[in-house]
């Protein structure tokens, strides 16, 4: 992550930020431009509402824009899942912020078919978009907005539900299909999805074989908090809403008629060279490489969308940097969530045991036990570790003798 702040993130009116910042190359030409101005009226995360209309005009741009990555086809195609507290996250807040561009962009996007919710089953998605012998030309897009998803994860893991791998194959652009009694068929269905939910919710729903099996890496975990304290907020000003809106309707025109997306020479040479040894690298194991495991492809696809968006058809540099920028603020939202899962075994066993502990907090000579076979300086370095997390504080308290230092954790912002 980029030690720069956005000037959004930072001035009067701001309240403390538990969780990580974005850097501000994420709010890149139009769609940066948008958000900028939207944002002195409504108390949601910048980036919440960013991600929101990056998802929206994905979307909306249907089927014909795509990147090549090897003998994959990759769509237009973003999900998100924005992920905030009930109280100081404003997801909401970004969905309205949000909604307000994409209603006036094309109002068909403000109502069904084209705005869903209610994500149950396979059969249930396909269903919405099966093919029909009777109108074979239909609009199949859609735009998912599941602002209670911890429901839909709780189903994703009863056992026998299809909603995981039609999920997988909806993502990858594939036609959607489940074996059943009554066979299932939807070909050239374009589904993007914006997914809300508290942290803590996401952990206790988490299931390791929705990670494994890649469900939920297709989404984009984007930390979110309030970004303003505004009494009153009114809201943007109407003129600013439509200028903007005729803005994303054009430029969403323009992308529809676009095929394959390339790569300029800079942009090519940035990519070679820089970001993809570093997105393919395996530095990382456990849940949180499983979580962000499809980082080098989502920077393709966010290039590519950041780029339609700016009516190029060709991804430059500056687009290329802002989906870098966000996949290194999607990977920052993942380690923040995630919390106790850091690829380090002996890091995660040490938040284990201080998370354990209650409020009387890890004593050192606890620490010492539970890695008799490290030395002093390893033991000392996985403590800097763990500090490094949100939550995790070292204190001291009274003793007979010196005061005795121990681990503590509280959740964060709670």
């Amino acid at each position: 992550m980029s030690d720069r702040i956005d000037p959004m993130y930072s001035g009067q009116n701001r309240p403390e930020r538990p969780g990580p910042t974005p850097d501000p190359d994420v709010f890149c030409g139009f769609i940066g431009e948008v958000v900028r101005d939207l944002d002195p009226t409504t108390e949601a995360d910048p980036v919440s509402v960013l991600a929101t209309l990056l998802v929206a005009a994905s979307v909306m741009m249907g089927r014909k824009p795509y990147v090549q990555i090897g003998d994959d086809r990759h769509p237009a195609l973003v999900w998100t899942m924005i992920v905030g507290k009930t109280n100081s996250g404003r997801k909401g807040a970004s969905k309205g912020t949000a909604m307000r561009i994409i209603a006036g962009a094309d109002a068909e996007f403000s109502h069904a078919p084209f705005l869903t919710s209610g994500l149950s089953s396979g059969e249930g998605l396909i269903e919405d978009v099966k093919d029909d012998p009777d109108d074979p030309d239909r609009d199949k897009r859609r735009l998912v907005m599941e602002l209670e998803f911890a429901s839909t994860m709780a189903r994703c893991a009863r056992e026998g539900n299809s909603l995981p791998a039609v999920l997988r194959l909806a993502w990858d652009g594939e036609h959607l299909g489940v074996m059943t009694k009554k066979k299932l068929v939807a070909t050239g269905a374009h589904i993007g999805i914006v997914a809300h939910i508290p942290p803590r919710e996401f952990r206790l729903r988490l299931s390791d074989r929705e990670l494994a099996g890649g469900t939920y890496n297709r989404f984009l975990p984007i930390y979110s908090h309030r970004n303003a304290l505004l009494a009153l907020p009114t809201g943007a000003r109407t003129d600013v809403v439509q200028a903007h809106a005729q803005t994303f309707r054009d430029r969403i025109a323009h992308a529809r008629a676009c095929g394959a997306v390339g790569m300029s020479g800079r942009a090519e040479k940035l990519w070679e060279e820089d970001y993809y040894p570093e997105l393919s690298s395996d530095g990382e194991d456990g849940p949180l490489a499983e979580f962000t495991a499809r980082a080098a492809a989502y920077c393709r696809r966010l290039a590519m969308v950041y780029a339609l968006l700016d009516g190029f058809t060709v991804v430059e540099e500056q687009h290329l940097r802002a989906g870098y920028a966000l996949v290194n603020y999607s990977h920052a939202s993942a380690a923040y969530i995630l919390g106790t899962s850091t690829g380090n075994p002996d890091l995660d066993k040490l938040m284990t045991a201080v998370r354990n502990a209650g409020t009387d907090g890890l004593k050192k000579t606890d620490v010492t036990k539970l890695f008799s076979h490290h030395n002093r300086q390893q033991r000392a370095d996985l403590i800097k570790d763990l500090l490094e997390f949100p939550g995790f504080t070292e204190d001291e308290i009274k003793t007979a003798g010196r005061p005795a230092k121990v681990l503590t954790f509280a959740e964060p912002g709670e």
